[in-house]
């Protein structure tokens, strides 16, 4: 019995797509993290200024972008 060596597999990518998409994901990361700072701050400010509003829509996006970083990060890795 012959046993395969997977270092010339078709389906394993080549480095500079796993490159590729850890700079997607980083890139994501980075997007989504000033997004939740800048929430933050906002609501701070708003707090302050006596109404307190926490922006919900803008820290799904954050998820939202987060994740797709991780799908670029995998599917590309």
């Amino acid at each position: 019995m012959i046993w395969m060596n997977d270092e010339d597999a078709w389906w394993q990518s080549s480095e500079t797509e796993a490159r590729l998409g850890r700079a997607f994901y980083w890139l994501a990361t980075v997007l989504a993290g000033l997004i939740v700072i800048f929430v933050t701050g906002d609501f701070f400010i708003s707090w302050a200024e006596g109404y307190p509003i926490l922006r919900v829509v803008a820290l799904i996006a954050a998820i939202v972008v987060w994740l797709i970083g991780r799908t670029c990060r995998s599917l590309m890795a």
